[in-house]
């Protein structure tokens, strides 16, 4: 019997798969991906649908099912098992409570509602399949939230031949993220590492003998801010996209008020445009930086921890984008073709040759906010249209 998609996404948003963030794991009660993964397993065996788990990192694994299929073409259905943390929810994380039209919780937008979405395609297409249907993989992924390995582990498994559940490359992947049935044709990468300024400890009492990292660091974010307001914001806009951007979100140093800081730490984030260089684009920055401190060799960069390349317009994404379009219309829904800002699995997939388009419920507005939810009624329409696109291969 087909799956109801309301009711797997309150399961599946009472399953917590909180992504560490690139820090140690110190809730483990609630992080990393392993429930979720577990749960689908069981979710594919219960369908007796074959399935691959493939280890990206410990506790951290992808899996895929399979409904083979009566024609030559290969569909893929794609949502990222993990979450952002819930630090200062005001709603249950872990609750999926319905409440009116809407399931709350952390990842009821982004995206477990777009995996429910998914699997419940796919019991529907293995409950009542169209004649010379294609095969249709659900792959859910780990780590999109904060470097986008599952996806390239994916997309590695496929170019290289190592998947046991199909051979050759899929024909397209429907990435499911928030974005209101609308479909993101293209969108921004990223880049994001750690710097760090080198001081000298002392008492507060005698600041002049210490050398203070955060009064350095103070320099190297006027230095950004620069670089922000003279290089990027003077830069064209490339369509919808806008322009490159500069963030910085973190920062930490200094252990008592009474010492003189030997250390401060800052998080960047670069958003780079299709056809950028991520590693050219981060040398851009430490250059700028370096040219306006007074010790550049106490100011230290780390490698990156993340890094993703934009997603270009193509005719090829345009094409499979315009097949969701028709099939919504058919329904009553505009679904329109968008460029964004954020980014998404999607990259991984186009950077093997494969279409790859961004599909799904909810609105990013909603995804990892304190009150987190998504809209029963676009569940359900997503759902109900994507079904007919995957129909409209047979």
């Amino acid at each position: 019997m087909p799956m109801d998609v309301v009711e797997l996404t309150q399961r599946l948003v009472q399953i917590p798969s909180v992504n560490p963030m690139g820090h140690a794991v110190d809730q483990p009660e609630i992080q990393l991906e392993h429930r979720v993964t577990d749960f689908l397993e069981a979710f594919f065996r219960e369908l007796g649908l074959a399935y691959e788990r493939s280890e990206v990192a410990p506790g951290r694994d992808n899996i895929v099912g399979c409904l083979p299929g009566t024609s030559d073409k290969t569909i893929v259905l794609e949502a990222h098992q993990d979450t952002v943390p819930i630090d200062g929810m005001t709603v249950e994380p872990f609750g999926g409570k319905q409440v009116g039209n809407r399931i709350y919780g952390r990842g009821a937008c982004d995206i477990k509602g777009g995996m429910a979405m998914a699997l419940t395609v796919l019991s529907r297409l293995q409950e009542n399949p169209s004649e010379n249907q294609p095969t249709i993989l659900v792959a859910c992924t780990v780590n999109e939230e904060c470097g986008f390995t599952g996806a390239r582990h994916l997309a590695q498994q496929w170019a290289s031949g190592q998947s046991k559940l199909v051979s050759g490359l899929p024909d397209a992947v429907f990435v499911a993220e928030p974005t209101e049935m609308h479909v993101v044709v293209s969108h921004k990468g990223v880049i994001r590492w750690r710097c760090h300024t080198q001081g000298q400890a002392a008492h507060s009492s005698r600041p002049a003998v210490g050398d203070n990292a955060i009064y350095r660091m103070g320099t190297v974010l006027a230095a950004i801010r620069e670089y922000e307001q003279t290089v990027l914001n003077q830069q064209a806009e490339v369509g919808a996209l806008g322009k490159a951007s500069i963030s910085v979100g973190t920062i930490q140093g200094g252990v008592s008020v009474n010492t003189v800081p030997d250390g401060c730490t800052i998080e960047i984030d670069r958003r780079v445009l299709p056809g950028e260089s991520q590693e050219a684009i981060r040398q851009e920055v430490i250059d700028f930086i370096a040219a306006r401190v007074d010790d550049p060799a106490k100011v230290i960069h780390d490698p990156p921890y993340m890094s993703s390349p934009g997603l270009p317009l193509s005719d090829a994404n345009q094409a499979l984008a315009q097949r969701i379009t028709d099939v919504a219309s058919t329904f009553g829904v505009t679904s329109q073709h968008h460029q964004v800002a954020y980014g998404t699995d999607s990259p991984a997939f186009y950077a093997i040759g494969v279409p790859s388009v961004v599909y799904g419920p909810g609105s990013l507005l909603q995804a990892h906010t304190k009150d987190e939810f998504i809209e029963v009624e676009q569940l359900y329409q997503a759902t109900d249209i994507l079904e007919a696109v995957c129909r409209s291969y047979s």
